[in-house]
């Protein structure tokens, strides 16, 4: 099946303390997510990519630009995003300082953000994983790197060209900002490089109209199994992500045992998941959003560390929040939406979660 090739600009500015604007967007896709501004390019029209991000930096962010006060970072490709579309992203940073804050408008609000503070946000997913550490590792010089999504939602990344900037005057992190460079964004073996992973299981699971839960198991910093929800699709009350993805780790390890395992999912466990990770002898369990009401890794209960069981679970809770309660509550909305239009009857196996959400944050694109 032949996609469409979508082309897009995102502009990197920064003040002179060294923060960067970026823009809390308040549409979907990237709706409650931090991200630089920025919008694609008039193919129609033959628009170029330099005369695009003058224009968005005119419309969002009220810029008046030239070309020369802009340096192309990185050109970043991704062929088969979601399996709907192929992208092609030129990231521009402004060389001059950026003096005033820009006025919030549709697209979101605009905010100078400390590099330090940048993993504490909301980002995308792929931001987070692969182009801010490009774009500090190349600021002032250049690269180009492409992703190729698989069927399983991952994507393997390569980077073409790499001429990172070796001039002294090259633009970059002010006095004081230097930790805030690439690895202090994402850590490639850390609990947010691999909920991100579980997150792109759990948005398959959106896509496929299923509770958009997502699981990953991890063992030495690697994932060995990977799934998603799959109760409407099988028929089967159990095939819950974790449920799947235990039975694949057994599978790759050859045994019943994953004492030696980590299980990475998007929402806190249900009592027959928790149940079945005691019984696999998991060592740790991480879960993104809380399930006060049905939750058994200390929401309504916790049988991960049920004093009469013969194993107990360690249990890191929370990582990536905010993307995995948005995902959950958007696909409860739109169910809810489908049911009065008279559409579906939702299915809802998982109860929605309260708390105010953002999004799934998977992928960099401008709206």
């Amino acid at each position: 099946m032949q996609l469409p090739y979508k082309v897009a600009t995102l502009i990197y500015g920064f003040n002179k303390a060294g923060d960067v604007l970026l823009l809390e967007r308040a549409l979907e896709p990237n709706k409650g997510l931090w991200s630089p501004f920025g919008g694609k390019l008039h193919v129609a029209e033959g628009e170029s990519p330099h005369a695009c991000a003058i224009r968005e930096a005119r419309e969002e962010a009220g810029l008046d630009l030239a070309p020369s006060d802009l340096h192309l970072v990185g050109v970043v490709s991704e062929s088969g995003y979601q399996g709907t579309a192929h992208w092609l992203m030129f990231l521009f940073e402004v060389l001059p300082p950026l003096r005033e804050l820009p006025p919030a408008h549709r697209e979101g609000r605009f905010a100078f953000v400390p590099l330090a503070r940048l993993p504490e946000l909301p980002l995308p997913s792929t931001d987070r994983e692969q182009i801010w550490p490009l774009f500090f590792a190349h600021r002032g010089g250049f690269f180009a790197a492409h992703g190729a999504c698989r069927d399983d939602g991952a994507a393997e990344w390569s980077v073409l060209e790499s001429r990172p900037s070796h001039e002294p005057d090259a633009p970059g992190p002010s006095p004081g900002h230097e930790a805030a460079g690439p690895h202090a964004v994402i850590d490639r073996v850390s609990d947010e490089f691999f909920m991100g992973e579980a997150l792109r299981q759990a948005v398959r699971a959106h896509a496929a109209d299923e509770v958009p839960v997502g699981c990953v198991i991890t063992r030495g910093n690697r994932v060995i199994a990977r799934a998603s929800n799959q109760v409407e699709v099988l028929q089967d009350a159990t095939a819950h992500a974790e449920m799947l993805a235990i039975s694949q780790a057994q599978q790759v390890v050859g045994d019943w045992r994953l004492g030696q395992c980590t299980l990475y999912v998007t929402k806190e466990p249900c009592p027959m998941c928790a149940g079945a990770i005691v019984h696999a002898r998991l060592q740790r369990v991480v879960f993104g959003a809380h399930d006060p009401k049905g939750g058994a890794a200390g929401g309504a209960m916790n049988l991960l560390q049920f004093p009469t069981l013969n194993h107990r679970c360690a249990i890191t809770p929370g990582v990536r929040e905010p993307e995995c309660r948005h995902l959950l509550r958007s696909f409860f909305k739109e169910q809810r939406a489908r049911k009065q239009q008279g559409r579906v009857e939702p299915c809802e196996t998982t109860p929605p979660v309260t708390d105010e959400p953002t999004r799934n944050g998977d992928g960099p694109r401008p709206d």
